[in-house]
C-alpha cells in the first residue's frame, strides 16, 4: 500500500516566493532624504519593513553598495526635492534601481503625525507595490540629465535674485 504524506500547513509568503522563484532576494528602499543625512526604511522580500535607520549620506552609500554587491536585486524611491538627483545617479551607477516620486502627502490614514521613518515606511511600501506590478504605486518622475539640470539651476538662480532684488527695492521705498 502506497502511503501518501498530506502537508496542509499553509507556507508563509515569503517562503512561497523563494521556493518557487530561486532567485536572489530582492530589498526595497524607502528614503527620506534632507540635506544632511537619509532616513531609510528596508523591505526584504515580502517581510514587513524594518524600523527607520538614519544615515549620514556617505554612510548610507556605502551600505546601499554593498546591499547591491551582495547579489540582491535592490530598488530603491525618495521624493523629488530641491537637492537634484545625486542620489538617484549615484545609486543607478551601483546597480540600484532607484526612482524618483513626485512629493506627495504619505499620510495616507490621515493619522496628521508625520515623522522622516513613516515617511520612509510609506514610501518602501509603495514601492513594493510597484514593483510586484502596480504601476499606478508610484508616481515616477523624469530625471533630466545632468546637463538639463545644470540649466535649471542657472535658471532657478536667476529668478531668485530677481525676487531678492525686486522685494529690497519695494522694502527701502515702504521703509
Amino acid at each position: 500500500m502506497n502511503k501518501c504524506h498530506l502537508n496542509t500547513e499553509l507556507s508563509s509568503l515569503e517562503g512561497t516566493r523563494s521556493e518557487f522563484n530561486r532567485s536572489k532576494a530582492v530589498i526595497k528602499l524607502g528614503i527620506d532624504v534632507h540635506q544632511d543625512f537619509y532616513v531609510v526604511v528596508e523591505q526584504m522580500e515580502g517581510t514587513n519593513p524594518k524600523p527607520a535607520q538614519r544615515f549620514q549620506k556617505q554612510v548610507f552609500l556605502h551600505w546601499a553598495a554593498k546591499l547591491s554587491k551582495s547579489g540582491s536585486k535592490v530598488h530603491a524611491v525618495y521624493e523629488a526635492c530641491g537637492f537634484g538627483f545625486g542620489l538617484q545617479r549615484q545609486l543607478t551607477a551601483q546597480g540600484i534601481h532607484c526612482y524618483v516620486v513626485c512629493p506627495q502627502k504619505l499620510d495616507e490614514r490621515n493619522k496628521r503625525v508625520k515623522t522622516d521613518g513613516l515617511d520612509a515606511k510609506a514610501l518602501c511600501l509603495k514601492l513594493d507595490r510597484f514593483v510586484q506590478g502596480n504601476k499606478d504605486a508610484l508616481a515616477l518622475v523624469r530625471v533630466p540629465s545632468e546637463a538639463e539640470e545644470q540649466l535649471r539651476a542657472i535658471h532657478r538662480q536667476r529668478e531668485q535674485l530677481v525676487k531678492a532684488r525686486i522685494f529690497s527695492s519695494k522694502a527701502r521705498r515702504i521703509g
